[in-house]
């Protein structure tokens, strides 16, 4: 891993601490390039910062982000945002239905992929990351983290991590849709030498950010550009959430693939597919989603006008997966890429995409975070005319793909919940 190091956190005041729940924000979708302000937040949501540029601090014909830079100013002086005195290294737990994951906060110096500590797992296309790279020019704060999975085979940042117990919270906060955020802090200079000292040695795959990620990684290369001076600056970092791939509240929520319209009948559609899975029928949802929980075998669920069918790979068809690396041969969503997806694209037709934003790839598919049982019910009502289900995709699994030196499908993941935003930023200021 980069060399690890802590952070003075900028965060909301000790004044907002007990409205903390109206000041931060959930991921918000279509961020940044909607930047239009969310009606009905308080007036120091971070929502406003991230995703506005109009506002009573705007001005028309400015760059983008000019409005945010100037509203983040304005609550520093006011005292809305404040900058933690002394450098710390951040315990960060989210709890949600049940789980609870927790995991380490601070500053990783950016490196290139090709360095090998720092690793994607899926593919990008890139399109969030220039306006990701000018909010960083812009407001010169990072206002949300990447977060990356480590192998930690020795445990050593789980035994770090579980020493901080939750009568002895900082602060914590909900979030405005069920989870719950609790953050401690360690300013300890030794002890976090200790660990950044320990995990050296590890590696680094991002979960969640990769375009934040590729924009620290360009904002960087500015800089060092405008100032090829040697010296360490904050544009050399960036604000990273480390979770032990094992952490038992890891939870990687499935991508499932829509398409609006299908140019074949029901017939063509399925009689393509049934030479590569073995197909069922569901009479019911729930019939669906318990071959879909089972973990055994590629499967899939389909759902169109034919109603419910299961799709469970042939042994046989696994011979059809040959130009797939052996790392990717048990990964869902690069099965279905390889002997589903693609093979319909000529019977597919894209559409205006009203359940689901529209693939960067171009592909007739779409992606849908959506839970399944609203998919399914879209789909049968006629929304979509073509929706396959997918399974969540183990950690693991995702860690050992990267480790292997291959990339999964875009959006194979979806690791929820995602950091709350608004809890802890970092200033590109100084250090």
């Amino acid at each position: 891993m980069p060399v690890l190091r802590p952070m003075r956190a900028l965060r909301y005041g000790q004044d907002h601490l007990h409205h903390l729940d109206q000041l931060v924000s959930p991921a918000v979708a279509g961020e940044p390039e909607d930047r239009t302000i969310v009606g009905g937040v308080h007036a120091y949501n971070i929502r406003q910062a991230i995703r506005g540029d109009t506002g009573p601090l705007a001005s028309g014909g400015e760059p983008p982000f000019t409005h945010a830079a100037r509203l983040l100013a304005q609550w520093k002086q006011e005292g809305v945002l404040v900058r933690d005195p002394r450098p710390a290294l951040y315990v960060y737990e989210q709890e949600l239905d049940g789980r609870a994951r927790r995991g380490l906060v601070g500053l990783i110096r950016v490196e290139d992929y090709e360095d090998g500590s720092i690793r994607p797992h899926e593919e990008t296309h890139g399109r969030s990351t220039p306006a990701l790279t000018n909010q960083l020019i812009t407001c010169q704060t990072q206002l949300s983290m990447v977060m990356a999975l480590v192998p930690d085979e020795d445990e050593v940042l789980a035994d770090y991590l579980s020493g901080f117990q939750r009568r002895d919270v900082e602060f914590w906060t909900p979030d405005g849709q069920a989870c719950l955020n609790r953050v401690w802090r360690d300013q300890d200079p030794e002890s976090q030498l200790r660990l950044a000292s320990a995990l050296r040695d590890q590696v680094a795959v991002i979960a969640d950010g990769h375009h934040r990620y590729e924009a620290a990684l360009a904002y960087r290369d500015q800089v060092n550009t405008t100032d090829p001076s040697r010296r360490e600056r904050p544009s050399d970092y960036v604000m990273m959430l480390l979770v032990p791939a094992d952490d038992p509240g890891l939870h990687c929520a499935p991508t499932h693939r829509i398409c609006e319209s299908i140019r074949a009948p029901d017939e063509s559609l399925l009689k393509e597919l049934s030479r590569c899975f073995e197909m069922g029928h569901s009479t019911e949802p729930d019939e669906l989603f318990r071959f879909l929980d089972d973990p055994g075998g590629i499967r899939f669920g389909l759902v169109g006008a034919f109603g419910l069918r299961t799709l469970l790979l042939r042994e046989s068809a696994k011979n059809d997966l040959a130009s797939l690396a052996p790392a990717l041969r048990d990964v869902d969503a690069a099965v279905a890429d390889e002997l589903l997806l693609a093979p319909l694209d000529e019977l597919l037709v894209g559409g205006t995409n009203s359940v689901a934003d529209l693939s960067a790839s171009g592909s007739p598919f779409s992606h849908n975070r959506s839970c399944r049982q609203d998919i399914v019910q879209q789909t049968l009502s006629g929304a979509a005319d073509l929706a396959v289900l997918l399974r969540g995709v183990p950690p693991l699994q995702v860690l050992r793909v990267a480790l292997a030196g291959h990339l999964m499908p875009s959006k194979s993941t979806n690791f929820h919940p995602k950091p709350t935003k608004g809890l802890l930023m970092n200033s590109l200021r100084s250090f």
